[in-house]
């Protein structure tokens, strides 16, 4: 896939140069999107050909990546980044733009919206979180320390073993903005060769801990959203789902037969996410109000703490359970002797239709034969053969009613356990527990949520198993 839809554009930083790609017409809303490590501005080729007739696209080669120039000091901490980003807003006149950023460059946006949130619409994170799964970033790791020279087609089979997505058409487009041409014939890559020698040949990443990297997510109150590839070995469901709950106005889309790099690995869902989230953002659709401002952590566990009923509400809150307990063990006991009548009513029965049928049978031919003599006797011997016969199947049929029931008793038994299930009171303790853990931003709590109601489904198996 060839691009052509774009200009090719740089800004000087004082001696420090700055590549970027420019889509679109300079009077549509604009989106400045920000690479992942160890590519450039071109990841989102795919992305800026469809959406180039509504939105401006400014795809930034960041330092050190693609055709901008390498640190001089080898400089590639966070801060760095999102100094480069602000000085990138004012060479370019942007008094307010949309932020995006993929992987490495999802956490400088973070970042430089948390640092200036009065200049950014929306946020768009793609694949990116507080937390990366191990395997994932090593994968990354081996890809791109690799061997430093190749030739071109044997850098683009290593790139088609490592994503197997993209068509060779797709990898040889890629690569050759990634990769730089020497004098011996060979290739190499584009960003700075220092990441790949080690030993502290650079200076990268955040003075941040774990921690605080989850509360600068939670700060900010911008629209967001989060894309996660559906196939994407960095950022993991659970960090995704937990990150968009925890975030105050965020949206998660998972989009599917992606990886990684989603934006080239499914263009199209990928470009309907994010347009469609904008849309909602500028019709002001998107989450209109931000959510209420929570406590602070100690203050909501010391109110926790201190909230225990104690005199007349533990009283009456005691009552109230064994009120409860007598209702239930009533409804109990009403439905247990019902099912005895019925059983006695049904064994009364089956013994009437069982004498009848034994009558029938034991009447002797004889006697039979000399009943058959007068009108009389004709019509008693015609209606006890047709009781008999009659009791035969109404006996089968009453057999196999109560060879039937115990399995429609189970049956219905479980069927009514799943009807009851989403307002039984485990359901009800799990839905509280789950809003308070969302509202304190506890993970813990949701380990408890599990544990609760893994231990309240085995004792209901086992009350199911006694009942049947």
């Amino acid at each position: 896939m060839v691009t052509t839809g774009y200009h090719e554009r740089s800004i000087a930083l004082g001696e420090f140069k700055l590549a970027y790609q420019d889509w679109g017409e300079p009077g549509a809303p604009t989106i400045l999107a920000l690479h992942g490590f160890g590519v450039s501005g071109h990841m989102f080729d795919e992305f800026g050909q469809r959406v180039e007739d509504r939105y401006r696209l400014i795809s930034l080669d960041q330092r050190g990546h693609g055709d901008s120039d390498w640190s001089p000091d080898g400089d590639y901490t966070r801060d760095a980044f999102v100094a480069d980003i602000e000085e990138t807003r004012q060479a370019l006149g942007l008094d307010h733009f949309i932020l995006m950023g993929h992987s490495m460059g999802g956490l400088n946006a973070v970042d430089y919206c948390s640092r200036h949130p009065e200049r950014v619409d929306a946020l768009i994170l793609v694949d990116v979180g507080p937390e990366a799964t191990k395997e994932g970033v090593e994968n990354i790791m081996r890809f791109t320390q690799g061997p430093d020279e190749l030739e071109f087609d044997e850098f683009v089979h290593r790139a088609m073993q490592f994503n197997k997505r993209r068509t060779e058409a797709n990898i040889r487009e890629r690569m050759r903005h990634r990769l730089r041409p020497l004098e011996s014939g060979k290739w190499t890559w584009k960003f700075d060769k220092r990441f790949r020698e080690g030993n502290g040949a650079v200076k990268s990443g955040s003075a941040l801990s774990g921690d605080e990297l989850w509360q600068q997510y939670r700060s900010l109150a911008v629209p967001t959203l989060l894309i996660r590839g559906l196939e994407s070995d960095i950022l993991s469901q659970e960090v995704a789902q937990r990150l968009a709950t925890e975030m105050h106005r965020a949206r998660l889309v998972v989009v599917p037969e992606a990886g990684h790099s989603v934006p080239g690995d499914n263009p199209d869902d990928f470009a309907e996410a994010v347009t469609e989230f904008l849309a909602d953002v500028h019709e002001n659709r998107f989450m209109p109000h931000p959510a209420e401002a929570q406590p602070p952590l100690d203050e909501l566990v010391e109110t926790h703490r201190e909230w225990r009923p104690t005199g007349a509400l533990a009283l009456a809150l005691a009552l109230v359970g064994a009120a409860a307990v007598a209702v239930v063990g009533a409804v109990v006991l009403t439905r247990s002797s019902r099912g005895r009548r019925k059983r006695r009513g049904s064994a009364r029965a089956g013994a009437v239709s069982a004498r009848a049928a034994r009558a029938g049978r034991e009447l002797p031919a004889a006697g039979r034969a000399r009943l058959r003599q007068n009108p009389r006797g004709r019509a008693l011997v015609q209606g006890v053969e047709a009781g008999a016969r009659r009791a035969g199947r109404s006996r089968a049929v009453g057999e196999a009613r109560l060879r039937a029931k115990p399995l429609a008793a189970r049956a219905g038994s479980a069927a009514g356990a799943a009807r009851h299930a989403a307002n039984s009171p485990t359901a009800r303790i799990v839905r509280f527990l789950v809003l308070r853990g969302l509202r304190l931003g506890l993970a813990q709590c949701l380990a408890n949520v599990e544990g609760l109601t893994r231990r309240r489904r085995k004792r209901g198996r086992r009350r199911l198993r006694w009942r049947s």
